[in-house]
């Protein structure tokens, strides 16, 4: 029973080095590869239909993935597969720019080219992205783990997505990639010719870092012991999450699904966004960074004290019960909307945006060790998809179709050709995930008291079993 409990020293290199290298991946999907496009296009358009689409395309992935991993008894091909592809993809998109659009269509619609090409290609690196990452590594980690120790695992996984964005963050400032030509305000045609070349060795880098982390994959991660699960038709088990029988048998996990939509709501209102808005100047609604040292610094001062404080927070949460830091953690990130909302220096985005992260790392984690605490332990490849619709289809197309709404208060960039660019994001849309993260209070509230019956249940059942004996 205590050999149950390790998590093991493989595990653990397993979690940190492929899943580090993973959130690379992610981090410029979400983040970075926005500036990318939109230091193409200046069109925020783009990155709204790219958050959609490979929301629905890591939803459908995982889910038709992560049940044929469970029918197979596989994840390690899946992974280190994955991996290898995903990495490919990666480097494609710095192929995919204003020059070489041009040269194909010619100025008029170069724009509308990049954006086009953009958004296929990131349903592509989705594709192998949530295969490798969201269907297979996700189920790795919940049959790897268990309660005693999935707190403390998850808020090490629930900080890895910063700890990649630090450094994506400091190998971009290196080298120059970013949203705006640094100390410059330029048209779109000098803007994305000036930065392609930076961007271009950016993809190469990180699509041969995936690449090869895909091969390590194969020799690093421990020997499978997963039981093929092949008691219904490979059609039956994709829909079996989805079943009331199955939602009414499992009330406390469809309850912290639910509670994970309504925050992740919240979270993607901004995080699509964001490193744009830091960069761009105030004249088009935004923080007025720059691409420069103001804005490398705060960002900087963010993520590493907020994964700091969020690993610290992680290593006390199974002992001193997960759920009692969920509400604490919702009210933190309510806070840090508001003040990053209010923000107008350097210094106070940092502070702000700390209290944010912080906020929505914490909440993270607990939801997530919750989640893998309440998945079926015969169907975990299965609940991936559904856990993808809950966290990620519906948050993904909702929280930016409702942020995006807010950006027509501000004016967008004027092109070489004397016309007004779409409107850029603005500090509006924290007061969006403000509203969302209010109304994620519900459903917590409601899984909080379900869970209390569930344990009073649990305790009493317990109690009359030791009277008989």
């Amino acid at each position: 029973m205590e050999e149950k409990k390790k998590f093991g020293a493989r595990n653990w290199a397993s979690l940190i080095l492929i899943g580090l290298v993973g959130q690379l991946s992610w981090s410029i999907e979400n983040n970075y590869i926005n500036l990318w496009v939109y230091s193409q296009t200046y069109d925020t358009l783009y990155v709204t239909l790219m958050t959609v689409f490979s929301a629905v395309a890591a939803t459908l992935t995982t889910l038709l993935m992560g049940s044929l991993s469970d029918r197979l008894g596989r994840r390690k091909v899946f992974i280190a597969g994955g991996y290898v592809a995903w990495g490919i993809s990666v480097f494609l998109f710095g192929l995919i720019n204003y020059r070489n659009m041009m040269s194909l269509v010619g100025p008029a619609m170069a724009t509308t080219m990049v954006g086009t090409f953009m958004v296929l290609a990131d349903v592509l690196m989705t594709f192998f992205g949530s295969t490798a990452n969201d269907a297979a590594f996700n189920s790795y980690l919940t049959d790897s783990t268990n309660p005693q120790n999935r707190g403390k695992v998850e808020s090490v996984n629930a900080v890895l997505p910063l700890i990649g964005n630090i450094v994506i963050v400091l190998v971009a400032g290196l080298m120059g990639c970013g949203a705006v030509t640094p100390g410059e305000s330029l048209g779109l045609e000098e803007n994305a010719l000036k930065l392609e070349q930076p961007w271009f060795y950016f993809f190469l880098i990180f699509g041969a870092i995936i690449f090869v982390m895909g091969i390590a994959s194969f020799f690093l991660l421990p020997k499978e012991k997963v039981n093929p699960n092949r008691e219904t038709t490979y059609l039956r088990s994709l829909g079996y999450g989805f079943m009331p029988s199955t939602v009414k048998g499992n009330k406390s996990l469809y309850l912290a699904l639910l509670s994970f939509l309504t925050y992740n709501s919240a979270v993607n209102s901004f995080m699509p966004y964001w490193m744009i808005y830091f960069q761009n100047p105030t004249e088009v609604g935004g923080a007025g960074l720059g691409n420069g040292l103001d804005f490398y610094l705060t960002v900087g001062i963010i993520l590493v004290v907020s994964s700091i404080l969020a690993v610290i927070g992680g290593l006390f949460m199974d002992k001193i019960g997960r759920l009692k830091l969920l509400l604490p953690a919702l009210g933190l990130t309510c806070i840090g909307f508001l003040a990053v909302f209010f923000s107008k220096a350097p210094w106070a985005y940092a502070i702000s945006g700390t209290i944010m992260m912080l906020g929505y790392l914490l909440s993270t984690a607990v939801l997530g060790a919750e989640i893998r605490d309440l998945t079926p332990k015969d169907r975990v490849g299965a609940f991936q998809g559904v856990r993808m619709v809950f966290a990620v289809l519906i948050p993904m197309i909702i929280g930016p179709a409702v942020a995006q709404s807010t950006f027509s208060v501000t004016a967008g960039y004027v092109d070489s050709y004397g016309q007004t660019g779409q409107p850029a994001p603005n500090n509006f849309m924290f007061l969006v995930s403000f509203g969302f993260a209010l109304l994620s209070a519900l459903p917590i509230v409601f899984l909080l008291r379900q869970r209390k019956k569930e344990k009073d249940l649990e305790a009493k059942q317990k109690e009359n079993a030791q009277d008989k004996a």
